[in-house]
């Protein structure tokens, strides 16, 4: 059983007792009943998880969560403004408002406002020359974070895999297509990052999600990473629009075979999550990432005696691929981690 309070109870131990032949009881620790004001007949909630425990509040999750808040943003910069507004929405808050003493700026006033299009939820409901409000209108008990998961992982992997081709094919309009997308995966991601951060505070929103911590952890994580790879097929992407002519340079070929293997192990990593994949390919993915990254170290040092320009941009992507196999170890890392902490709980 937990006890939310800042009474000295940690360690304590209660015995259960048998009342009414039928109904079990165990005692609550004096001190902690008097600073919360529980008395005979007071009613407390309680929440079972997943991990065996009992949380026990004197006050219902709807009052202990903090929903709403009010920010003064005098001095603010459009950029502070921007990270503001990210930031509120990120910890879970479904209604924020920004405040001056003084008057919003057109640019201050619309770099907020556009902030909040980036994200998944937040709307400019009402707005004052010295105030805006922001009210999230998608519902916890509407999002699923492992669908939001799910479409993050496809956007990431179709990102990577058109990215790799962009530059295969010198294809300057899938370049463009994938530099696109990424606005996609940053969004699927802060969503995916609320509900995370939402779920360290609010037992309503472990109930609604239907997921123990743990899960959620997991979710969070590997959403982390896929995140992270969408940020280096972008960069790919990018780097493609300023090779002038990739089949001239030796080694191009190997570097897009590393580049799809890498991608590989994202798949089978997360597969252990998102998919009917076992723990066990995800060990399989950790050999083929050390595989894989002797295999880029040997590239990159024949990229480094390059001359061209366009051996050095290759050699930008080849850092990229790298990156993408270690992300894709980093998920099959906490999936076998998630694996050891299940059976431990089964045992």
């Amino acid at each position: 059983m937990n006890a939310s309070s800042n009474s000295n109870t940690s360690g304590e131990t209660r015995k259960v007792q048998l009342t009414g032949g039928s109904t079990y009881t165990i005692s609550l620790p004096k001190q902690w009943a008097s600073e919360h004001g529980v008395e005979a007949g007071r009613e407390l909630h309680l929440h079972a998880n997943g991990d065996g425990s009992l949380t026990v509040r004197a006050t219902s999750p709807q009052e202990t969560g903090t929903t709403t808040a009010r920010v003064t943003a005098d001095g603010y910069t459009e950029d502070d403004l921007r990270r503001t507004v990210q930031a509120l929405y990120g910890v879970g808050l479904d209604e924020f408002t920004l405040t001056t003493k003084s008057t919003f700026s057109t640019a201050q006033r619309r770099a907020a406002t556009r902030a909040a299009t980036k994200l998944i939820g937040p709307e400019a409901l009402e707005e004052t020359e010295t105030s805006i409000v922001f009210r999230n209108l998608v519902d916890t008990s509407d999002e699923s974070i492992r669908q939001s998961v799910l479409q993050l992982e496809y956007v990431t992997i179709w990102m990577h895999r058109n990215a790799v081709l962009a530059l295969a094919n010198a294809d300057a309009d899938r370049a463009e297509r994938v530099i696109e997308r990424d606005k996609e995966a940053d969004r699927l991601f802060g969503l995916v990052h609320r509900c995370f951060q939402k779920s360290l505070t609010s037992l309503q929103e472990i109930e609604q999600l239907n997921l123990d911590r743990p899960t959620i952890f997991s979710y969070y994580t590997t959403a982390r990473q896929l995140e992270r790879v969408a940020d280096h097929a972008e960069k790919i992407a990018t780097t493609a629009l300023r090779v002038e002519d990739p089949s001239a340079v030796d080694g191009v070929d190997e570097l897009v075979s590393l580049a799809d293997q890498s991608r590989e192990i994202v798949v089978d990593a997360a597969s252990v999550l998102l998919g009917s994949g076992s723990v066990d390919q995800a060990y399989t993915a950790f050999h083929t990432r050390d595989e894989l990254l002797e295999a880029v170290e040997s590239l990159d040092r024949r990229l480094y005696n390059g001359s061209s320009s366009d051996t050095y941009l290759l050699a930008l992507v080849l850092d990229s691929v790298r990156r993408t196999a270690e992300y894709g170890g980093n998920i099959a890392e906490a999936m076998i981690q998630a694996s050891i902490r299940e059976d431990k709980k089964q045992s």
